[in-house]
Formats: C-alpha cells, sequence, structure tokens
C-alpha cells in the first residue's frame, strides 16, 4: 500500500469543496445536461476525484469522448451513498489485508456493515446503468462498468487499451 498516497487520499477527503469556476467549466464542456446531472450527484471529493482523473488523461494526450467522459462518470454508481470516513478507510484497509474477504463481503445487498464494501464492488454496474439511461454511448458505459476489472492479458481490444488509461489515471489520482 502506497502509505503517502493513502494519506493524500485521506487529506483530500478531509477538507473536500465544491470544483472552483475553471474545473467545473472543463467539466460543462465535455458532459451533456444529462451527464452533468449524474456528475453533479456526486460528492465533492468524488467530483474532484473524477476531474484530476480527466485532467491526467488529457495531460497525457489522451482526447478519446468516451475515455474522457467516462472519467469524469466512473464513480457515478456511488452518488447518492455517502461514506464516513472510518468506512472509507475500513474498505481500503480491507481491500489491502483482506482482499478476498473483501471480495465476499461485497457480494449481496448493500446493508448494515457491508454497505461499503458492497458499494465498492457493485457500483461500477450501478454507474453504468445510470450512464446508459443519461444517454452515454455504449463505449463510454462499458469503460465505466469495467473499471475496476483487470485487464486481459491477451487479445488487448481498443477498448481495453481505453480501460487500462482509466484505470492508469484512475490509481494516480
Amino acid at each position: 500500500m502506497r502509505v503517502r498516497y493513502r494519506l493524500g487520499q485521506f487529506w483530500r477527503i478531509l477538507t473536500a469543496v465544491p470544483l472552483d469556476d475553471s474545473a467545473q467549466q472543463s467539466v460543462t464542456a465535455v458532459l451533456t445536461p444529462a451527464e452533468m446531472a449524474l456528475f453533479d450527484q456526486l460528492s465533492a471529493n468524488d467530483q474532484w476525484h473524477s476531474f484530476h482523473v480527466m485532467h491526467m488523461l488529457q495531460s497525457a494526450g489522451r482526447s478519446d469522448p468516451d475515455l474522457i467522459k467516462a472519467a469524469l462518470l466512473h464513480d457515478v454508481g456511488k452518488a447518492g451513498v455517502r461514506f464516513t470516513l472510518w468506512q472509507r478507510s475500513l474498505v481500503v484497509l480491507a481491500s489491502v489485508l483482506l482482499p478476498r474477504r473483501t471480495a465476499v463481503w461485497g457480494q449481496g445487498e448493500a446493508g448494515g456493515w457491508r454497505r461499503p464494501f458492497v458499494v465498492k464492488s457493485q457500483h461500477p454496474a450501478w454507474g453504468a446503468e445510470l450512464a446508459a439511461k443519461a444517454g452515454c454511448s455504449p463505449r463510454t458505459v462499458s469503460l465505466i462498468s469495467r473499471h475496476q476489472e483487470p485487464l486481459p492479458e491477451t487479445a488487448v481490444t481498443a477498448e481495453d487499451e481505453l480501460l487500462g488509461q482509466l484505470q492508469w489515471a484512475d490509481d494516480q489520482s
């Protein structure tokens, strides 16, 4: 586990504020009104995270519209689900220390003590469903639904390459 990265993540959660005007304009320039309505449902911390994922991709010369929209909406399945800081910390620690148990705890209904594990596990599918209803392209929806799955080792498609780029930027932000 990258301790410095996690400490920075912890600090960003504690100090999250709404997007500034410049960041908001960058997001609005990419998303349709229906997609923007989804983005607006994210917590301030998740909005900044998504903005940073998009910015990292753009800074690396990536401009595919489906990839950029997926960067902004990849965590939209978490919208409406607020976590306490201890719940976020618990999921992160358990994912590193007990990955198999975390996967088991992530199945089923999002209730009780398992709720944060279920949200972590299932938010890509939930987000993809929301994105599809908002009119996102099938490739954007697919990237959102797959953003946590391992990349295939062989037969990499063009979409798999975009997925790898999304995962790289997500891991950096």
